[in-house]
């Protein structure tokens, strides 16, 4: 027998006051007393509900411990439903407080409330008089909001043995609408040097080879390079030119920039930095040729040298891959619900599933989690009508999985 409507609200209500709970621990990344404290009180309630549950301490990249949150059905063995979330926020905690429909509270909608959505939706689950899903294992990671890597790490070990990955993340408002991310764009970081030939501005300009005018040349072109829609985009982060000592020893000179120090020496050396984001990694293959053949033109028609490199890159997430029916499916089971998600098939920020080894090997949801606005801030809140309805959505695609 379906849950009354009574025993739904109950539900929604005893989740929003565990969210409130947990928005009010303070738990900033690197804040690991917090961390803790948070991975305990989740832990007690997933213990409450039959899971098995061990906090692991993990090493960041630092070296320094940090706490993981495991908690496993009695058949989350070799092949099981991976669901992940983060406990780090990037501000610490002031009171939450409740204003109408909104619950204004510091990482509540990133992405405390994706955590407290899935212990509802669990107890939605038994009041409908269904067995808890034994083959659930949810890993909560402390330094999301860092890029850390234990939430790297951690992703890509859990990831390995996983039939199906269900992200807690926040979706998106889109109208009167709300989202659910079917791909995001994958990234790759780069790296130009450019070594020119110092002069004296005045008394010999054409004697040198300005190597910051040939970075912003560079710089200018490649950003050119971007593409509207689903196509790529190329990022020029940052951009430091001039003679070789300032550059190689920016904290040492930084404060010859505002002075006249300096300024008549054409410069010897320029470094830029930045990104590029895609959604196929035969856009990310075409892009960095055409950046490292750009290099190359540039540098003959500046007489200068100029040396391209790739850095740290994670892959993208195809919004067609073997996750689209199961999106078609939440999108499916939220109308039957009487409301509309909207999918994004191209979201452009770094994610759990741009962690996987392979995201294209396994299905896929990601922003599970209800939605609000004002991420990172002061003024964040989730929307307490669209956390009922992620509850009951997460249930019923658990159940239909």
């Amino acid at each position: 027998m379906p849950p009354t409507s009574e025993a739904l609200e109950s539900i929604v209500i005893s989740s929003k006051d565990l969210l409130v709970e947990l928005c009010a621990i303070s738990s900033a990344s690197g804040e690991l007393d917090g961390l803790r404290r948070v991975a305990a009180r989740l832990g007690d309630e997933l213990l409450a509900r039959g899971f098995a549950v061990e906090v692991v301490e993990e090493a960041d990249g630092k070296g320094a411990s940090q706490p993981v949150l495991v908690a496993r059905g009695s058949q989350a063995r070799d092949r099981y439903r991976l669901l992940v979330g983060h406990m780090d926020t990037v501000l610490p905690a002031i009171p939450p407080r409740i204003e109408g429909d909104r619950l204004i509270a510091t990482g509540g909608l990133d992405m405390k409330a994706g955590l407290a959505m899935f212990l509802g939706a669990l107890d939605l689950l038994a009041a409908r008089g269904q067995q808890l899903p034994q083959d659930l294992l949810l890993v909560v990671v402390p330094d999301e909001e860092v890029g850390g890597q234990v939430s790297e790490n951690a992703v890509r070990r859990w990831g390995s043995g996983a039939r199906a990955v269900l992200v807690l993340e926040p979706g998106e408002r889109h109208g009167e609408s709300e989202t659910l991310v079917a791909g995001r764009r994958g990234m790759s970081e780069w790296r130009l040097e450019v070594a020119g030939k110092a002069s004296h501005s005045g008394l010999a300009y054409w004697d040198g080879r300005s190597a910051t005018a040939a970075a912003a040349d560079w710089a200018a072109q490649a950003q050119a390079l971007s593409e509207r829609g689903a196509g790529v985009t190329v990022n020029v982060a940052r951009l430091v030119g001039g003679d070789v000592d300032f550059v190689s020893n920016l904290a040492a000179h930084h404060d010859l920039l505002g002075s006249p120090r300096r300024r008549n020496v054409v410069s010897d050396r320029a470094v830029a930095e930045g990104e590029v984001r895609f959604l196929s990694n035969e856009d990310r293959e075409r892009v960095l040729a055409t950046l490292t053949s750009l290099a190359a033109k540039l540098a003959a028609a500046h007489g200068v040298t100029m040396r391209f490199e790739q850095g740290f890159s994670v892959p993208p997430v195809d919004p067609e891959g073997p996750g689209s029916a199961l999106v078609e499916e939440a999108v499916a089971l939220a109308r039957a619900r009487g409301w509309d998600l909207v999918v994004e098939r191209d979201r452009g920020g770094i994610s759990f599933p741009n962690y996987l080894e392979d995201p294209g090997r396994v299905p896929l949801v990601d922003g599970l989690g209800p939605v609000g606005e004002g991420m990172h801030t002061r003024e964040e809140y989730v929307s307490l009508r669209s956390f009922g309805r992620r509850i009951v959505l997460l249930a019923d695609l658990l159940e239909a999985m």
